[in-house]
């Protein structure tokens, strides 16, 4: 379902560029429909302003990700000076993915530690009173950089399985997040001859693979 929202003022560019401010979207991504021409009056009697309806182009675009987007733009514009945002979204998620910036080691942050600050901090703002896409997950990423971690994760877990079969001894990964975890899992169930199980060391969560020994 698409998005409309109706503004006033004292144009119809204004109320468009306040319309579109309001959405964090360009007027080129909205269909503007004038509901009330502004009118001067005689002598200032009778004066009126202009009203608008704007409907977002993209129906598969939700108000909490189009809160989500601005949000966002708001919190980095106090970080970095360049940067643009793309938003997509799905039946369950919301995806922001920060691009054209040289700050992405300040974003990314340790192991990915300030990606998920952002998508705390940018989740709450978002769905603050608000209907439409409220159950949908925020998921930020600056430039592909989970797309190549799950990439480097996954390879890593293939070749330490593969030592852990030729050297039949456990071999402890390094500590990843719970969503890295995730991918670990994912990658050995698809591994033969290991089995795997996670441990806490020095309050950080190790996966710990080891040779499957033959009964």
């Amino acid at each position: 379902m698409a998005i409309v929202i109706e503004r006033a003022a004292k144009t119809v560019s204004e109320a468009a560029i306040s319309a579109c401010e309001e959405l964090g979207i360009p007027r080129s991504e909205v269909d503007i429909e004038v509901l009330q021409e502004a009118s001067k009056g005689v002598l200032g009697i009778g004066s009126r302003n202009a009203k608008i309806r704007v409907t977002v182009k993209n129906e598969n675009l939700s108000e909490k990700g189009l809160r989500s987007k601005k949000a966002l733009e708001s919190i980095l514009n106090y970080l970095i000076p360049t940067f643009s945002v793309e938003l997509k979204e799905g039946p369950e998620k919301i995806r922001l993915d920060i691009k054209d910036t040289n700050d992405k080691g300040l974003l990314i942050g340790k192991r990915g530690e300030m990606i998920k600050s952002l998508e705390y901090v940018v989740g709450k703002i978002a769905g603050r009173d608000c209907e439409d896409g409220r159950d949908k997950r925020v998921a930020i990423d600056v430039d592909g950089y989970k797309r190549r971690r799950e990439d480097n994760i996954s390879k890593l877990v293939k070749e330490t399985a593969q030592k852990v079969r030729k050297m039949k001894k456990p071999i402890s990964l390094e500590p990843m997040s719970a969503s890295e975890r995730r991918i670990a899992y994912l990658t050995l169930k698809r591994e033969g001859g290991v089995s795997y199980e996670t441990k806490i060391e020095q309050e950080e969560k190790r996966i710990i693979i080891t040779p499957l020994t033959k009964g």
